[in-house]
């Protein structure tokens, strides 16, 4: 197996992570005026936990060539943003 098809799976895994973590607070959140199920030191080792993925998620996106803002599109889909020229902006006389 070569590096990057390690580094891709490794960055399977740290997604399929935080997906699980984030799932587990969210299910376990409080509601109508209950006390959180989990204890402090729980939601703080969470806490820790998504932190460590999401420098993990950083270091590997830089080592891909990747970022993470990436976001799904069609390749039919027209951009919502096009270029334009400095020089083509009229200047403005005060």
């Amino acid at each position: 197996m070569d590096i990057e098809q390690t580094l891709q799976d490794e960055q399977r895994i740290m997604r399929m992570m935080r997906k699980t973590l984030t799932s587990i607070v969210r299910d376990t959140a409080p509601r109508d005026g209950n006390p959180s199920p989990l204890s402090e030191d729980t939601v703080l080792n969470i806490k820790d936990c998504l932190m460590v993925i999401s420098n993990r998620e950083t270091e590997l996106a830089k080592l891909t060539g990747r970022t993470l803002d990436e976001r799904p599109h069609f390749t039919d889909e027209t951009p919502n943003t096009h270029a334009v020229k400095i020089s083509s902006i009229p200047k403005k006389t005060h």
